[in-house]
């Protein structure tokens, strides 16, 4: 019996960990890519768990599977679609979570199994709520472990829904761009929701050049709290 689990290298170790504590025969392998993932669903009985990975697993890849392919999502059923700290710290919402659902021909749209959510302290960041974000993964992947290692029975459905609104690539661009009448309140709002580069960056657009406001300090780029 094979899981592979659909995440990148820096999440791997830590969160195959958790699987083999409850099921050390099981094997588990590494996807980071598309070509790697249609490479490691060969055997069965197979099940695919993808975490914090932008692959979008195909319907041919799902459909020859025996039970569903879940993922988990950084956010929770009210904030699908793309970056969902980004939104909930710029919203202002008071409670974020993880999502754990099956897949489905739709991004963020299967079958619910399991949502853990938290309180948003009025002081965090977008860095600091990725961070909690990761641990609350953790601790959900720990608790729910012996289930998502059984890959011969499909994870009971929960009665919640996703929220009618799907935030997109457009979305986030769009949040990026500081208008030119941009309050110091609105910039504040936006600074906490984006933060600073390099993959996340405020931008303004001036005298027919884009600027991006991108941190003085060199530390390490972080990822759910991880090092990337």
């Amino acid at each position: 019996m094979r899981l592979i689990l659909l995440t990148e290298q820096a999440f791997f170790e830590p969160l195959g960990q958790l699987l083999r504590a409850a099921s050390p025969a099981l094997e588990i392998v590494l996807a980071r890519t598309l070509p790697e993932l249609q490479a490691a669903s060969t055997s069965t009985p197979l099940r695919i768990l993808s975490v914090g990975s932008d692959v979008i697993v195909p319907a041919s890849i799902l459909g020859r599977l025996s039970g569903p392919a879940y993922n988990l999502h950084p956010g929770p059923p009210t904030h699908p679609g793309i970056f969902p700290s980004v939104f909930a710290l710029y919203g202002g919402v008071p409670r974020f979570g993880v999502t754990l659902h099956e897949m489905a021909a739709s991004v963020d749209s299967g079958p619910i199994v399991a949502v853990d959510e938290f309180a948003i302290e009025p002081t965090w960041d977008r860095l600091a709520l990725d961070a909690a974000t990761f641990a609350t993964l953790q601790r959900m992947m720990a608790r729910l472990a012996p289930q998502i290692v059984d890959v011969t029975k499909p994870l009971p459905r929960i009665a919640q829904t996703w929220g009618a609104r799907k935030y997109t690539r457009k979305d986030f661009d769009a949040l990026c761009q500081l208008p030119e009448d941009t309050t110091p309140e609105e910039f504040a709002r936006r600074y906490r929701a984006v933060g600073e580069g390099p993959e996340h960056a405020l931008t303004l657009s001036r005298f027919g050049r884009t600027f991006r406001l991108m941190s003085e300090a060199r530390g390490p780029i972080v990822r759910g709290g991880q090092p990337t």
